[in-house]
């Protein structure tokens, strides 16, 4: 096989992979993990059901693909965190991400399909959390860890000072969305609520005194 052909089948098969990504995301959205079946996905994405398993092992799989899937799509993943650019512009940038991310349809959806099944089938819950809050709050972890080091923020416990964050960027707005309240802000009010808990954030953690 030359290379050619090579990159034809590869690029076939990642195509067929992105189908059934964005088939099962529909699916599991729409409809719950429960009652979504491997056999509807491969329908809905419009290959095998081998293709399905091919690419990824089991429904568990493809379900915790899917959270993660998402939250690299919004760009809440390590690359957003970068060391060279001020922490407020970093925070700010995540504070946005993060919001757009928690608001959408899917996230929102997903939060309560997870609280319908949490008494008989807590394991969804634990998966949705673990590919997809667990993976966020882990990645501002460390970048706060790093600036800690720098000197950037002075902080005695990262875990605790990153989980103070992702509540306060949530707000009312998230609460609100869970019970279907619409959300009236405009995109001035958000911003401002936005870098007000940042600036807020970066009071309570301060950068270290400079040595004389």
């Amino acid at each position: 096989m030359n290379d050619t052909t090579k990159n034809k089948t590869r690029g076939r098969s990642e195509e067929k992979r992105q189908q059934i990504i964005d088939a099962a995301s529909h699916l599991f959205t729409e409809q719950g993990f429960l009652s979504t079946s491997m056999d509807q996905v491969a329908e809905t994405a419009g290959v095998s059901k081998q293709t399905v398993y091919s690419h990824f092992g089991t429904k568990d799989d493809l379900f915790k693909f899917c959270i993660e899937n998402r939250c690299i799509a919004s760009a809440l993943n390590e690359d957003i965190f970068v060391d060279t650019l001020p922490v407020k512009t970093v925070l700010m940038a995540f504070a946005h991400h993060f919001q757009e991310l928690i608001l959408s349809r899917e996230a929102i959806q997903l939060c309560r399909l997870c609280a319908t099944n949490a008494e008989l089938h807590p394991e969804i819950s634990d998966m949705f959390f673990s590919a997809g809050p667990a993976q966020v709050e882990s990645s501002l972890q460390n970048y706060l860890t790093k600036q800690n080091r720098l000197g950037n923020i002075q902080c005695d416990n990262i875990a605790i000072a990153a989980d103070q964050l992702l509540c306060i960027l949530k707000g009312s707005a998230h609460f609100k969305a869970l019970l279907g309240l619409p959300n009236q802000d405009c995109l001035d009010a958000i911003d401002q609520y936005l870098e007000k808990s940042v600036d807020m954030f970066l009071h309570f953690y301060p950068p270290k005194p400079q040595s004389s």
